[in-house]
């Protein structure tokens, strides 16, 4: 049994979270300016009040558990390879067909979606939420939309384009307060277009 804290006394994992620094990033790596800013949306959004619907995302995952399993199978099934044909070419066939099921939920469902939130009732209404930053280009495009009930990304949307550097400062670290104000008022003007 843990020893109870006392009141004085700091709570260790707050202080852990306290001390993590900011992540200095190479402004020039634009696929880690893009990863940072998408996190950034995606706090935002929670903080926001929106539910994050991870349905997407978690049957990926069991695709891509399912076609690593049979993998495996293949490559440790205890006979060897005349006697082993008919397996191998099932599981040849299943991993492409689980591979090819994985790439359809991203292609057609996910798209560019960073997140996609769920409904509440009396609350928020469902969102995709998506970005866009161009190779070789400075440009990141955020976008939030209605999700239709179907699920996959909305039609109606409002966007907003900006330089990273407007959101970066000179020492690669995140300007996380203009990136929120931003999601936020996407946020808004969505919401209020949605109510006329």
């Amino acid at each position: 049994m843990a020893p109870k804290r006392r009141a004085s006394e700091p709570d260790v994992f707050q202080l852990e979270e306290e001390k993590k620094p900011e992540e200095k990033l190479n402004l020039l790596d634009g696929v880690a300016l893009k990863r940072s800013l998408d996190d950034a949306v995606i706090q935002s959004v929670s903080d926001a009040g929106h539910t994050v619907d991870n349905l997407y995302t978690d049957i990926k995952i069991v695709l891509g558990l399912l076609a690593c399993a049979v993998a495996c199978l293949a490559q440790f099934y205890p006979k060897k390879y005349p006697a082993n044909f008919w397996l191998l070419a099932c599981c040849v066939a299943s991993y492409v067909v689980l591979s090819t099921l994985m790439t359809v939920v991203a292609t057609l469902w996910e798209k560019d979606a960073i997140v996609m939130t769920k409904a509440r009732p009396g609350g928020p209404p469902a969102l995709v939420v998506s970005s866009k930053m161009p190779r070789f280009q400075d440009l990141y495009t955020l976008r939030v939309a209605l999700r239709p009930t179907g699920g996959g990304s909305g039609s109606e949307g409002v966007s907003l384009t900006k330089s990273v550097g407007d959101y970066f400062h000179e020492d690669g670290h995140l300007a996380a307060d203009v990136i929120r104000q931003d999601t936020q008022a996407l946020l808004e003007q969505l919401l209020e277009a949605k109510s006329k």
